[in-house]
């Protein structure tokens, strides 16, 4: 009994190291721009993205977790998860296809994902 224990409780420990190692928003981030590819998005273009992201979760997976996207600085977007987490990459990229699929040739955005190569592994 002793042993199963110590067994179950290694590979617990062994799970959640793994799930800390997993990619997550810290280590990549979307950029959003207007139509003209310089300019910050709007407010009303994120609320937009949003409602986009409310009805993708029938279709994308990864949005299901998604609670919002909200506008940061100098055109960042940031991703949370309804547990208050940052978004995953699977997620930000589910993100981006809502996007590209959701805007009026009006009110075009474009997003970009970069990644900090520093916190790879």
């Amino acid at each position: 009994m002793k042993r199963n224990a110590i067994a179950a409780t290694a590979a617990l420990l062994i799970g959640l190291g793994t799930l800390a190692m997993a990619p997550t928003a810290k280590a990549a981030g979307l950029k959003c721009a207007g139509a003209d590819g310089k300019s910050a998005c709007t407010a009303a273009q994120v609320d937009d993205l949003n409602r986009g992201i409310a009805t993708g979760r029938r279709m994308h997976q990864p949005l299901t977790m998604v609670k919002e996207v909200t506008l940061g600085p100098s055109g960042t977007l940031q991703c949370t998860q309804t547990n208050g987490s940052a978004c995953t990459d699977d997620q930000l990229s589910a993100v981006m296809a809502v996007a590209a699929s959701t805007h009026s040739a009006a009110v075009e955005i474009r997003i970009t994902k970069s990644t900090d190569k520093s916190r790879r592994m």
